[in-house]
């Protein structure tokens, strides 16, 4: 669909086009909005994160940040965002890395040509190297003391090794300062999956459509489409065959009294439409209230 979509119960447009690189954009006209922003979804997280080597997806995410060879200054994408009433942030998820920032609405072509340059031609600077797998120890190590973050680990640590799910996502210094080629596994893992054919882009702004759909093809045509394509992500991380029903009883940091039960479901993907596990959820919630 390469249609402009309006709804009467929503003043801005919107229009969904694909790159000659197959990325796939959703572009966003609003006269009145005062922040523009954009964000990028690349589609691997860290189940991809080879063995030995926990955390890379994360790390790789860290270093986009830090400079590019067409804006080699590491803090250029930041300074100009804070400069310009902007926020920006990533976060990396088990199937998902997902980058995005906001801005004064007159300032949007500038963060944009800065964002794309992230997929494009990351310079992976070895004097940041060091910097940011502190940084990515520093939030393992805050993650040390959450509650939620240690149970969600403890899950993990109990699923089948045979599944991705059993993986540490983070990472710490202790998963990468060991590698000495780290910034070669951080070349080799961006050249094999970040590739547009598996990227989504949003760009919302004060602009005409016409306008955004310019930039989005002058400043993202040039992100690589490597023609990845990923595998289906089959088995069960807790099979049935191999997983009897078990209690865990942990002790938390804070002053906590709480019971979660989990069960395995079959795959979601395909049913996104119709969500039957959303309403599964809230059938059962309100039914738990009721008693």
């Amino acid at each position: 669909m390469t249609d402009i979509v309006k709804s009467p119960q929503d003043e801005r447009q919107y229009k969904n086009i694909t790159l000659d690189n197959h990325l796939q954009v959703i572009l966003i006209h609003d006269a009145e909005t005062d922040k523009s922003a954009a964000a990028m979804d690349v589609n691997v997280g860290y189940y991809k994160d080879p063995d030995g080597c926990e955390g890379l997806a994360h790390f790789l995410e860290h270093m986009l940040f830090l400079g590019s060879e067409k804006y080699p200054d590491e803090k250029e994408y930041i300074n100009y965002l804070t400069q310009h009433g902007g926020n920006w942030n990533a976060y990396t998820s088990s199937e998902n890395t997902n980058f995005y920032f906001d801005v004064n609405y007159t300032q949007l072509e500038g963060a944009l040509d800065r964002f794309a340059q992230f997929f494009i031609c990351p310079l992976f600077t070895r004097d940041c190297t060091d910097r940011e797998m502190n940084a990515v120890h520093s939030e393992h190590s805050k993650n040390l003391k959450n509650d939620a973050w240690r149970f969600s680990q403890l899950m993990r640590s109990f699923a089948s090794t045979d599944h991705p799910y059993h993986k540490f996502g983070t990472g710490s210094l202790e998963t990468l300062k060991k590698h000495a080629d780290i910034l070669d596994k951080l070349f080799e893992f961006h050249g094999k999956y970040y590739s547009s054919n598996i990227m989504k882009l949003v760009i919302l702004g004060r602009e005409s459509i016409d306008d955004l759909e310019k930039w989005a093809r002058e400043k993202f045509s040039a992100v690589k489409n490597k023609n990845v394509v990923l595998p289906p992500l089959n088995g069960e991380p807790f099979p049935s065959k191999q997983f009897v029903p078990v209690r865990y009883k942990v002790v938390p940091v804070k002053d906590l009294r709480k019971i979660t039960i989990y069960w395995n479901l079959p795959e979601q993907y395909s049913l996104w439409k119709s969500k039957p596990s959303h309403l599964l959820g809230h059938l059962i919630g309100n039914v738990f209230f009721l008693i």
